[in-house]
């Protein structure tokens, strides 16, 4: 039966892209600098203050010049530089912080998931989408590592849609509506809503004859031949190949 490629093939997705966290050492180079610029600036300033002034004659001039030539009000605009840039970067780390904690929500087991999100998504990146949305097709039933098994004892040819990347699993228990189209690629462990009196090219139409949660029964269905079971959650899905249009 066509419905046998329904968890046939396990699907490699990329694997995990490691979250930076924390401050990395560049960040701290801004709030630095600035320290630097204002402690130097503070010193020229001092400095500036407690020059000795020349005296009356002409001819005697200070023994020291500790702004070394440099203009009156040096060290009050280094200061103030170093302030500045001091702000600017514990603002900057500030914002990085903030959007380093602010993450997309975890996926979990009974969480749903778009098509489009389980075609393209790495594992540890897939966001859930509301189960009752009708683009929302997969359930997570079980996330696995180190090539631990579905809930069905299976993983390249269990009875789920499983992502994986040889170390992280993640199986996925058909989340489909009952009078519902679903376009099925040959091969292709993978399945999206489609209108049913669309044309396919060269993939299948399958039609959704009967769900039934909390049973593991597949003479539930019409046709028990072409049914799915996935004990956890307990599901039958009764698939029936949808008649092209001529």
């Amino acid at each position: 039966m066509f419905i046998g490629q329904i968890g046939s093939t396990a699907i490699l997705a990329a694997g995990d892209s490691a979250d930076s966290s924390g401050f990395s050492a560049g960040s701290l180079l801004i709030p630095a600098a600035g320290v630097v610029l204002l402690i130097v600036g503070l010193v020229l300033r001092n400095r500036s203050k407690t020059a000795p002034a020349a005296t009356a004659d002409s001819d005697k001039i200070p023994t020291e010049t500790p702004t070394s030539g440099l203009p009156k009000h040096t060290g009050t605009i280094v200061a103030v530089a170093g302030v500045l840039v001091l702000a600017l970067g514990l603002v900057a780390g500030l914002t990085k912080s903030g959007t380093i904690t602010t993450k997309d929500p975890e996926l979990a087991v009974g969480n749903c998931v778009t098509a489009t999100d389980y075609r393209g998504a790495q594992i540890g990146k897939i966001k859930p989408t509301a189960c009752e949305d009708n683009a929302a097709v997969y359930e997570l039933a079980a996330s696995v590592k180190n090539g631990a098994t579905c809930p069905d004892g299976k993983l390249r040819d269990a009875g789920y849609f499983v992502l994986t990347n040889g170390n992280n699993s993640l199986c996925f228990a058909p989340n489909v509506k009952v009078g519902s189209c679903y376009s099925m690629q040959p091969d292709v462990n993978q399945i999206a809503p489609i209108d049913c009196a669309a044309k396919n090219g060269t993939a299948i139409t399958v039609q959704i004859g009967g769900r039934f949660d909390g049973t593991t029964d597949t003479n539930q269905c019409a046709m028990p031949a072409g049914a799915t079971v996935t004990p956890q959650p307990a599901r039958v899905v009764c698939w029936q190949p949808v008649t092209p249009a001529s």
